[in-house]
């Protein structure tokens, strides 16, 4: 008797004592927090959310495609947007992209933006354009013409090669195919540079 006696006492003391120091230890949380820091505060995009409402926008596209004869071509932007009153053209920013030549050949493009016509199946690639070849070349232009649907590069502006042993400039390039082997022609005022020991 005196052992349920005791029992009972401390289960009683219990459910008094135990409440109490929850309430304590949540009424140190609210006492001794400090107040926010607005250096520490989560970090927000700064965007014009009615912009973003208003206006017809991608975020980080990617597109993912074959040429007819089956190699891979991949582009992918910062943000893309469709051009109005032009509903089969879309304008791009900051675009890289990706062509296979060959199994272990490719070339890689990168422009600060380019306007995609899917009619057309072209995209003109424009500011800055760079491509680099998987066998060490770089080539730089103001605007690129890339087919989609064959291997088409056409540079209708100067450009200027840099490469193993050679650097190279010309009024124009076009890189195409022809029974199945890469043709790179330049056009006009073409100046080459060649040091074998480079």
């Amino acid at each position: 008797m005196a052992a349920e006696n005791r029992y009972s006492q401390i289960v009683s003391w219990v459910k008094i004592i135990l409440p109490l120091l929850a309430l304590g230890l949540l009424s140190t949380l609210f006492l001794f927090s400090n107040s926010p820091d607005p250096e520490q505060a989560i970090p927000f995009a700064e965007v014009d959310v009615e912009e973003l409402a208003r206006e017809q926008r991608l975020g980080q596209p990617r597109f993912a495609g074959t040429l007819e004869d089956g190699r891979e071509v991949l582009f992918i932007a910062e943000q893309a947007a469709p051009v109005p009153n032009a509903p089969n053209q879309m304008r791009a920013d900051v675009v890289q992209a990706r062509v296979d030549l060959s199994e272990t050949s490719y070339i890689l493009l990168a422009s600060a933006g380019s306007l995609v016509d899917l009619s057309a199946r072209t995209a003109q690639l424009e500011g800055n354009v760079r491509i680099t070849s998987s066998s060490g070349y770089r080539l730089a232009s103001e605007e690129m013409v890339l087919s989609l649907d064959i291997l088409s590069v056409i540079s209708p502006g100067p450009v200027h090669v840099n490469g193993p042993s050679m650097t190279l400039s010309a009024d124009r390039m076009e890189l195409t195919e022809t029974d199945g082997a890469q043709v790179l022609m330049f056009n006009g005022g073409v100046r080459m540079l060649y040091d074998p020991n480079s």
